[in-house]
Order: structure tokens, then sequence, then C-alpha cells
């Protein structure tokens, strides 16, 4: 007597669960960019420090103010208002820490001497140079004062 063939059957096979994994690590990934972004709404807070290497103005602020004498933001980083010192209000930014200001600014020779050769009889002067503009008043008592703003992109 011959017995009865029952066909083989193939061996389930496990699926792995890294797809699963896969998706579930990026899905928080996402989430985590975007949710602060989605929730954030109109910060005054300064950018963070890291920031700084991409952002002249919250750079010029940490390298050339570290004892926030002088230099404020904002605006959400936008404005940078320096205050310079003068003969009759010492407290602001020495001339060495203005030159730091002009060369992380990048602003251009012929406006930085235009800036520090103005008087207070000029009154308030504006100059611009590419992506910023600059409002300026210097008075020998008072010392060179600028707001500097980042153009809009």
């Amino acid at each position: 007597m011959t017995q009865p063939r029952h066909p083989a059957t193939a061996p389930t096979r496990k699926r792995s669960p890294l797809p699963w994994v896969l998706l579930a690590v990026f899905l928080v990934a996402l989430g985590v960019v975007l949710v602060p972004k989605l929730i954030g709404g109109d910060d005054e807070s300064p950018a963070p420090v890291a920031a700084s290497e991409a952002d002249p103005l919250l750079t010029a602020a940490d390298k050339c103010d570290p004892a926030k004498e002088g230099l404020r933001l904002s605006d959400k980083n936008r404005k940078l208002t320096v205050n310079g010192a003068g003969e009759k209000f010492p407290v602001g930014l020495s001339d060495a820490a203005m030159t730091c200001v002009f060369d992380t600014l990048g602003i251009p020779g012929a406006l930085s001497s235009r800036m520090t050769s103005t008087v207070g009889a000029d009154g308030q002067l504006e100059g611009e140079w590419p992506g910023y503009t600059v409002v300026w008043t210097n008075d020998n008592a008072k010392g060179l004062d600028l707001v500097v703003t980042r153009d809009e992109s």
C-alpha cells in the first residue's frame, strides 16, 4: 500500500522588523524638526550660539562685546544696536571693539571712515552695503552710535 503524499509545506518565514524600526525613527526625527517650527510662534529670544557662525550680527555680538556693554540684538536678530563710548559717556564699545564690529559685519572701508569722521552737527546719517543698512550718529561726548539692520531676503 502506498501512502498518500502530503504536499511539503514550506517553512513560514518571519518578516524582519527593520522596515518598521526605520519608519519609526524617521517619524520621530521628522517630529523633532517640524513640531518646534509649527508651535514656535514669534520668539524674540536670540538664535542659538551655534547659529552665530552663519549670522554676522550674532557673531559680532558674541565676539566683539563679551561684557555686553554696548551691543544689543533685537527684531529676531535682524537689528544690532551699537553704543560706542564717548568722552562723557564712557560705557560702551571701545575703538578696538568698534573695529571688531566693522570687520565682523564686513562694513566697507569707505563707509566705516565716513561713520568715524562725522560729527554731532551732521545729525543722523544713513548708509548701506549688500544685505545691510545702517543709521548712525557720532558725537565726541556720546560716542559713535549705530543701528545695523539686515535687509529682508
